[in-house]
């Protein structure tokens, strides 16, 4: 999936989901702390090798 840098409603659900949590407050798809995306991509920084959560980033993420 590649980032989604439209903001059509086809890539937003209705509703959040409250399985997957958010705390990036300027995420297009932050929706009250929750992810409102149909579907999400995280991907390991750097060499493709997490070690950590920190290694970690949400390839979904649009600004709002």
């Amino acid at each position: 999936m590649n980032n989604m840098n439209n903001h059509g409603d086809a890539n937003k659900m209705h509703a959040h989901n409250h399985d997957i949590k958010c705390n990036v407050t300027n995420c297009y798809y932050n929706d009250q702390h929750f992810c409102s995306a149909n579907a999400i991509e995280v991907n390991a920084q750097g060499d493709g090798y997490a070690h950590t959560s920190d290694g970690t980033a949400c390839s979904t993420f649009v600004d709002k």
